[in-house]
């Protein structure tokens, strides 16, 4: 029997700080009785050109058309390629036409190079679902290069090095029913746009939680829709909205909360030196974004804030350490709507009654 988020996300915390307790320990911990059988076994998959279909034997039913298109997997892969990947489609040079959705990815290895990615797409632009992505201790999860119109659904990584996903100068992007745990972000997108995050839920369907980087980061990324996701952070921003090319994001009916750097014995603090630790940034002229029916809770830092604080709070000494210049605030055109948060620096930002 699973336990609580609560309690999983202590116990992770508490791996990452002190290193003590094995992964196959931990597993005895998470589930009880006989674990169920995964996947089927396969070696690192790459498709560069419509051939590598017929010959991957990784193909499991469909004959590529958009009606019908290729499915890949399910599989365990316990061994990445030597680049890092065990899945990996790259239609750079075009040779990639067939219409395929990814079925299933296992990663069944660990990888402590945040660089290398469990699920790798670049130039992918057809219609494909990517769905039932699988990881622990890995690298990064879903990365995305310069593609279009990809939905993505039941991604489960956990203690990722890198991003859970990383979008990058992509377009017609989606993710839900996900969880991203990673100590680098969990959800990143780079120079993109038209996003949508757990629009097609109804309750919380996403849970985005980091420890060193952030939970939600949008730079320079414009149109993004979030519904119902819960973003946990540890150590910096649970959600941060950054750089003028972002705008038009419509977030709510999500939390941002998160606890900032701690002191664990015998070691430095933990996260990032920066200034713009807390539940919600909206930074470096960030506009027109529209942030709604969102609870936000920054504890050591600003619940919801414009900008960045100055400093950074060590938590082994309580100095503030000053950060100059300090991180740009928000551009013009920002607006707010029934929050459930205590403290901020943004002027007239009215409070709805929280509900927890």
């Amino acid at each position: 029997m699973s336990l609580s988020d609560a309690k999983e996300e202590e116990m992770l915390r508490s791996l990452r700080l002190l290193s003590v307790i094995p992964l196959a320990a931990l597993a005895l911990i998470l589930t009880s009785g006989a674990p169920a059988a995964g996947p089927p076994p396969h070696a690192a998959i790459t498709i560069t050109s419509d051939a590598d279909f017929l010959s991957c034997a990784c193909v499991t039913s469909g004959s590529g058309t958009a009606s019908d298109p290729y499915a890949i997997g399910p599989w365990t892969i316990s061994t990445p390629s030597s680049d890092g990947w065990a899945l990996k489609v790259d239609n750079s040079t075009g040779a990639v036409t067939k219409y395929f959705d990814i079925a299933g990815i296992t990663a069944n290895y660990d990888d402590l190079d945040p660089s290398h990615s469990i699920v790798w797409l670049v130039a992918v632009t057809r219609t494909t679902n990517v769905g039932n992505v699988i990881g622990n201790n890995d690298g990064s999860g879903v990365r995305l290069d310069s593609v279009a119109n990809i939905a993505l659904d039941s991604i489960s990584v956990n203690k990722l090095n890198g991003d859970g996903v990383q979008v990058n100068s992509s377009a017609g992007v989606s993710i839900a029913n996900s969880k991203l745990k990673a100590f680098q972000t969990g959800f990143h997108a780079e120079n993109s746009s038209n996003i949508t995050i757990g629009a097609s839920c109804k309750t919380a369907c996403n849970d985005f939680t980091y420890d060193d980087g952030r939970g939600l980061w949008l730079h320079n990324s414009h149109d993004v829709l979030v519904r119902y996701t819960t973003t946990a952070a540890e150590d910096t921003t649970a959600m941060y909205l950054d750089g003028t090319r972002t705008y038009n994001v419509d977030i709510g009916f999500s939390t941002a909360n998160s606890s900032g750097s701690i002191c664990p014995q015998g070691q430095g603090p933990t996260g990032l030196l920066v200034d713009t630790d807390g539940g919600i940034r909206l930074v470096n002229g960030a506009h027109n974004n529209y942030i709604h029916n969102v609870t936000a809770h920054g504890n050591v830092a600003m619940d919801i804030a414009s900008g960045g604080d100055g400093y950074w709070l060590n938590p082994c000494t309580g100095v503030r350490v000053p950060i100059s210049p300090p991180t740009a605030p928000m551009g013009s055109g920002n607006t707010f709507a029934n929050l459930c948060y205590s403290v901020t620096n943004i002027p007239n930002l009215a409070h709805s009654t929280c509900k927890n």
